[in-house]
């Protein structure tokens, strides 16, 4: 299973992000240019930090995520949920929401006893949840919170609680990793293999982390796991120097998933575009730990203190693409670590303490080392030229940016928040909307108070009026009517393409036809003073005009013969044909044939004219003269 997970430490680079900024930012954007929205959904949040032992430093409220059965399930450190209205209700570390609506599910009520860093589910939908509880990972009733009192993982730690920072199920094992020593009487370091059902520790699988002596912060601890079962292998990304004792492995590494051993077959520790820990020559003290790791398909993805978050390919572990994190020009904040990273149907989500700017970086910019291992000089170059140049594809950022994941571009998009800790945690749910959980402040557009969660749906693509018919036809008008579309405060009706009408409401009669012609007619809706796309074409015709009826003979002489008809309402004049040829242009309703043959017969027929054009003939009449 693949797992969104990660746990971040705040540390500043100042060693590194000395350079002097000259040049402007580029190719910024917003949301709603991938049809996003940039303002955070109205929804549930959590409130309130309960004590920590291990992130006490760390501001971020939320620090992991999973969807099941319909909710979504919320972990950290918050002691309450917040209803919209400001409302708060007791709810300690674990919370679940609904995920069409977001509303806060009372009835999920777990008892427990510390922040909960990592939850996952088991294949029969139990929910296990690791962090600063006693026994480390407790496995909970996913309906009600209620704890299984079968489960004893035995996590303890030699100070303190232990830490369990990450939770990854892979069939019946669960793989655990954080900052703990022990399990069920026997020492660990930080890694442990547990049955899914019962929490029995693996005895077959204990390998150890080295500690990482570390000038800002030392340490020896895992952050992330993710388990490749196709290729046999369990990533690893956290704080320590190495693992089993070869020191090659630090920061990042790939074990067996039967004994936990170091894959021969791969190389380990990080890629050659991420800085990392060179030995005594370079410089000892100087790490570079790696927060949160994930898979799909023949790549793998890694991110952490280097600001970057990276992808490798998978048969060989090396880098292919890169986005960094930085201060750049206009920037309130220094730019950040990558925290978490989430693969969602089509965008690699990565989130961060970024407040600044984001941009992709060039594999193999900088030359480097036989080793494959870049230099510290090299990522102080780089850094100053990604400030200073400005030409890499850099946008403002604020917590969290996306990457496309077919085409390893970077995504133009900010949303509209505020913070400072950033995105500990991500979800892309099944309605295709994002939930970006940790420590934020304020949307600056609606002005919503977001403390733990933010939640951003995509927005429909708008459609036009439906509905569109015609209900009266006559020969000087057709009227047209279509149904109302829901925040319209007006519309355009078109007729063959060119607006006829700008009316307010739901219908529109079209005084401008012409009898016995057809038309297409669309209407489209103003919301927001921006015109929808337009509905489907209504194709309507207007009465057209009959010929004459009537016509007789009145009057026949040797000479002359007198024709009458029926009147043609709105006809302005009439044409009367004598054998195809027209006669007369009278313009009432009778015509006399004068100049005729005698004893001859004559073949008649009459049409109107009207504003139109002319009328279809009437029938034919023959008339003959007196011999």
């Amino acid at each position: 299973m693949v797992k969104t997970r990660v746990l971040g430490l705040l540390t500043a680079l100042s060693l590194v992000l000395g350079a002097s900024v000259s040049s402007p930012v580029s190719a910024q954007a917003d949301a709603e240019d991938q049809g996003w929205s940039s303002t955070a959904d109205q929804i549930w949040d959590v409130t309130n930090p309960g004590a920590v032992r291990h992130t006490g430093t760390i501001r971020a409220l939320v620090w992991d995520m999973e969807e099941h059965d319909g909710r979504m399930y919320v972990a950290g450190r918050f002691l309450e949920v917040k209803a919209p209205d400001g409302s708060t209700y007791s709810q300690p570390y674990l919370a679940a929401f609904d995920v069409d609506t977001g509303v806060w599910i009372e009835s999920f009520a777990p008892s427990l006893d510390g922040v909960v860093y990592a939850i996952d589910f088991t294949d029969d939908g139990r929910l296990l949840a690791g962090g600063e509880l006693t026994g480390g990972v407790v496995s909970l009733d996913a309906a009600t919170g209620t704890r299984h009192s079968n489960f004893d993982a035995g996590v303890t730690n030699s100070w303190g609680p232990p830490a369990v920072f990450d939770v990854e199920v892979n069939g019946s094992d669960v793989y655990i990793g954080g900052t703990f020593s022990r399990s069920q009487g026997t020492a660990l370091t930080d890694l442990a293999k547990l049955d899914a059902t019962t929490g029995e520790l693996d005895l077959g699988w204990l390998p150890t982390t080295m500690l990482d002596a570390g000038v800002t912060a030392g340490g020896r601890l895992v952050f992330g796991i993710a388990v490749d079962p196709g290729r046999d292998r369990v990533y690893l990304a956290g704080k320590f120097a190495g693992i089993n004792g070869n020191e090659d492995a630090a920061y990042f590494a790939t074990l067996d998933p039967e004994d936990g051993s170091l894959r021969s077959d791969v190389r380990q520790g990080l890629p050659a575009n991420i800085l990392s820990n060179l030995g005594d020559d370079v410089n000892r003290g100087w790490s570079m730990w790696m927060h949160d790791v994930q898979w799909r398909g023949d790549k793998v993805y890694i991110g952490g203190q280097g600001h970057q978050t990276t992808v490798l390919d998978a048969a060989t572990l090396t880098a292919q693409s890169s986005w960094f994190t930085n201060r750049g020009v206009g920037d309130q904040w220094a730019g950040g670590d990558t925290q978490v990273i989430h693969l969602g149907e089509n965008t690699i989500w990565s989130g961060c303490h970024c407040w600044g700017s984001v941009g992709d970086y060039p594999i193999g910019a900088f030359i480097a080392d036989p080793g494959g291992v870049q230099t510290i000089a090299e990522y102080r170059d780089w850094v100053r030229d990604f400030r200073e140049v400005g030409t890499y594809g850099q946008q403002d950022v604020k917590g969290m940016f996306g990457v496309d994941i077919n085409t390893e571009e970077l995504i133009p998009l900010t949303f509209d928040i505020g913070g400072i800790a950033g995105a500990y945690a991500i979800f892309e749910d099944s309605n295709g909307r994002v939930w970006f959980g940790g420590q934020f402040s304020r949307d600056p557009v609606t002005g919503r108070s977001i403390e733990g969660i933010a939640r951003f749906s995509q927005e429909a693509e708008p459609v036009g009026p439906s509905g569109l018919r015609s209900p009266v036809q006559t020969r000087e008008r057709v009227v047209m009517t279509w149904d109302r579309l829901s925040g319209a405060t007006g519309y355009e009706l078109l007729r063959d393409g060119a607006i006829v009408g700008t009316p307010t409401g739901n219908w529109f009669t079209d005084r401008s036809v012409e009898a016995g012609t057809t038309y297409s007619y669309e209407v489209r809706a103003i919301i927001d003073g921006v015109a929808t796309p337009s509905s489907d074409q209504a194709t309507v015709s207007t009465l057209g005009y009959s010929g004459p009826s009537g016509l007789r003979s009145a009057l026949e002489t040797r000479e002359r013969i007198v024709l009458t008809w029926d009147r043609v309402a709105g006809a302005t004049g009439y044409e009367l044909l004598r054998d195809g040829t027209v006669v007369g242009s009278p313009t009432g309703n009778w015509f006399t044939d004068r100049d005729l043959e005698a004893g001859t017969a004559y073949t008649y027929e009459v049409r109107a004219v009207v504003n139109a054009g002319e009328t279809p003939l009437s029938g034919p009449v023959v008339a003959s003269t007196n011999p």
